[in-house]
């Protein structure tokens, strides 16, 4: 199989909402096609690929070094072991030719859309499921049947916002989500309370409900909210510092106050592994959240998780950040912890694919070749003119 182009679009999210540090007003996302010579019912097979959401799109990385590379390979280069297929192992490989170690930044995600089209393509070649895919190659054949799931929202937005924190989490709880997670750490700590305490309402207890500060705080602001907010017993608190302020992870995770989420803006094996070097996490009370695409897709996220289960952390600590649906299958087919959902379907990025409903605060995983893009309409139009 040979990859005879590669199309790519920056997509606008616009979505009227932000958190305690960015606005998604503005916000841009990376959508990739990719084609090959095979023919599939008089149509060339095509995987497609969604970025993950919070740091914009990555067309220039994408057109300028990464998507030449693989256009410019010899097919041998990427070929599956049998020699008529895509290995994606050996086309990341490819990719990364040439590229310095360390600095890993926005050419992590540039690297992880693409990663996510071969797999998607893989799968449809193979006329299965991803996470089928991905379990019976990385997980002894072993998948989750049932995918934990949580809604993630919350975000500030005008008007009242207690008022609009429980219902939009009323709505969730509706559609069967158990556990939520809403954004803290934009105004004074009564605020905090107010959008806590709302959520709570519905909720029910802490254990149900996680808060995420987006790592804007400094050590002194941080251990305020985490001393302010212990009481609540939360499930857990997430960024409540700087990403990479391993020094003030590793005092607050000495202090105990809650649990603790981090690693969405981890983009390495390497970097993972100064993390548990210099962040003092506890394996038996906290929880690991790295992007699979953001930090390079599937290949380097197994070494994240091998790095991990070699420092005695279980894969049910594992929830990786960003509700797509390319995460959702490596949750299931690697047996990790829990899918964060983005709550609201009629984002683009939201939600979960027609037909498919949330049980109880469980997902089961869908059986459409590939990712399943195709079947959650809002999100399938933005690939349809890399299609034609």
């Amino acid at each position: 199989m040979k990859i005879v182009a590669i199309r790519e679009t920056t997509v606008a999210l616009s979505a009227p909402i932000r958190n305690a540090d960015i606005s998604f007003d503005a916000m841009t996302a990376s959508a990739v096609a990719i084609v090959t010579d095979r023919m599939e019912g008089g149509r060339p097979l095509i995987g497609i690929g969604f970025d993950s959401i919070g740091r914009y799109g990555h067309g220039g990385l994408l057109r300028e070094r990464f998507m030449p590379r693989l256009l410019a390979a010899d097919p041998q280069d990427y070929a599956s072991a049998a020699g008529d297929g895509i290995d994606p192992l050996r086309a990341w490989s490819v990719m990364m030719r040439n590229e310095k170690a360390g600095g890993h930044g926005d050419r992590a995600g540039a690297v992880g859309v693409l990663d996510a089209a071969l797999w998607d393509l893989v799968a449809k070649a193979e006329r299965k499921p991803l996470w089928r895919v991905l379990a019976d190659r990385f997980n002894a054949g072993h998948a989750l049947e049932r995918v934990p799931a949580y809604a993630s929202g919350g975000h500030y937005r005008e008007g009242d916002e207690a008022a609009a924190i429980e219902a939009e989490l009323r709505g969730y709880r509706e559609r069967g989500h158990r556990r939520f997670k809403i954004k803290i750490g934009g105004g004074l700590i009564e605020r905090d309370f107010i959008r806590v305490e709302a959520a709570l309402r519905v909720a029910g207890t802490g254990a149900a409900l996680a808060v995420d500060s987006n790592g804007i705080a400094d050590r002194a602001a941080a251990f305020a909210r985490m001393n302010e907010l212990a009481h609540y017993r939360l499930a857990w608190f997430e960024e409540p510092c700087d990403p990479l302020d391993f020094a003030t992870y590793h005092a607050l995770s000495e202090a105990d106050l809650l649990p603790i989420g981090t690693g969405e803006n981890i983009f390495s094996a390497a970097d993972t592994r100064n993390l548990l070097r210099y962040g003092g996490l506890k394996p038996e009370r906290d929880f690991l959240q790295m992007d699979i695409s953001l930090a390079y897709g599937v290949p380097e996220y197994l070494r994240i998780v091998e790095a991990l289960e070699a420092a005695g952390w279980s894969r049910k600590r594992l929830m990786p950040h960003a509700g797509h649906l390319f995460s959702f299958h490596v949750v299931a087919g690697l047996g990790l912890g829990s899918h964060e959902a983005a709550g609201d379907e009629g984002l683009i990025f939201g939600g979960y694919p027609e037909g498919v409903t949330v049980e109880d605060g469980h997902v089961r995983p869908w059986d459409t070749p590939g990712v399943g893009f195709e079947r959650k309409a809002n999100l399938f139009r933005v690939f349809e003119p890399l299609l034609a």
